[in-house]
């Protein structure tokens, strides 16, 4: 299921590029960085925001993780 939702994303993911014609399929690693990134943002969000966590959890933790993820989803 994994592998086929890769390919999905292989196939409709291109680079910025200028020129259409000059496009190519995103990488497997960038895809990766990107849903990697999304996943510790996520994971931030929870920590700052959801009270069970946030009660045991830094707020510094949740914030670097939001940091990491944004810089990760950037690439």
């Amino acid at each position: 299921m994994t592998s086929n939702f890769i390919e999905k994303q292989k196939s409709t993911a291109y680079l910025n590029s200028s020129n259409a014609t000059d496009a190519q399929p995103a990488t497997v690693r960038d895809l990766f960085t990107r849903e990697t990134g999304q996943v510790l943002e996520t994971i931030g969000r929870m920590f700052v925001n959801i009270p069970p966590f946030n009660d045991h959890i830094d707020q510094n933790t949740g914030r670097m993780l939001i940091s990491i993820g944004k810089k990760l989803k950037k690439k």
